[in-house]
């Protein structure tokens, strides 16, 4: 059975690792997407091949979003893997992972508000801002859930 554990295990890390991996594309290619629209560069192959590469990382997104369900119901459906894989351990950085996205947010917000306020640059589109949000919350929680698993 110790053998079972560790192959769920470093398939779970795997998972996770690839989901990380996704996000972070995702997430550079929409900020420089964000920042050519601000810019007012939106036409050209540039634009385009940003937009394929965001298309690319969404499927790699979905792809192991789904390996990671699927991994995560095989644990919770067996009781020795359940116990062995969802330990206090685990909860606890999920936790601490949770904290670190929130704290996280809270700059990143911070840093929005001085940026579009403070520095006065125009924000013609607040659903850039929206879904950096996003990007950067589950961005986070993903990034420190790797780390602190590792």
């Amino acid at each position: 059975m110790g053998s079972k554990i560790e192959t769920y295990d470093r398939k779970r890390k795997e998972f996770r690792g690839g989901h990380l991996l996704g996000y972070l594309a995702f997430f550079v290619v929409f900020i420089a997407r964000s920042a050519m629209k601000i810019a007012g560069m939106q036409a050209g192959t540039v634009w385009t091949v940003m937009h394929v590469v965001m298309a690319f990382c969404l499927l790699w997104l979905l792809y192991f979003s789904i390996r990671l369900f699927k991994i995560q119901r095989e644990i919770g459906a067996d009781p020795l893997l359940k116990e062995a894989l969802n330990n206090e351990l685990d909860r606890l950085n999920e936790l601490k992972a949770w904290k670190i996205a929130f704290y996280s947010l809270i700059i990143f917000n911070l840093a929005a508000v001085y940026l579009f306020h403070i520095l006065a640059v125009p924000l013609e589109e607040p659903i850039i801002l929206i879904i950096s949000n996003l990007l950067v919350g589950t961005g986070s929680f993903d990034l420190a859930r790797y780390l602190l698993d590792r």
